[in-house]
């Protein structure tokens, strides 16, 4: 895996992370929303859950908790790459990483920021990635 592949798969984690805080909401409002009862006398089905608000509950906490494992590796893994970009020696070649990968800032941004052309801010980002490669692969403790 090369640098940039795991810088991506940081973002990805970061999007997963926020589906599944979507998926909580929603099931917190499934729970807290209470259904009227159909008093019609008509016969039910059979139901495997006693209440489907509990259910919503159960998964809800369950959801949370996987969350915050999520968030944990994740924590992991951006600290890791941090350390590892402020060993760079060229301090906007770091600058770019960071708000490229960490603050998810566009590249025409990122070049207004630094006072430098897009195309320059590419070539910073290439030199960036290239470093950061060999500092990557030749560490052991990749999270």
């Amino acid at each position: 895996m090369t640098a940039k592949e795991y810088l991506k798969q940081i973002s990805r984690m970061e999007s997963f992370i926020d589906v599944k805080r979507q998926r909580l909401n929603a099931l917190k409002d499934l729970a807290t929303n209470i259904g009227a009862s159909a008093m019609d006398g008509m016969p039910k089905s059979p139901s495997k859950s006693s209440s489907p608000m509990a259910d919503a509950v159960c998964k809800a906490i369950d959801l949370e908790n996987e969350i915050k494992a999520d968030e944990a590796k994740l924590q992991k893994r951006k600290v890791f790459m941090l350390d590892l970009i402020g060993t760079l020696e060229n301090v906007d070649e770091q600058a770019v990483l960071i708000k490229r990968y960490f603050e998810h800032q566009s590249w025409e941004n990122i070049a207004a920021e630094l006072y430098y052309t897009t195309r320059w801010v590419y070539k910073l980002h290439g030199h960036a990635l290239e470093s950061l490669n060999h500092r990557f692969e030749g560490n052991a403790e990749v999270p």
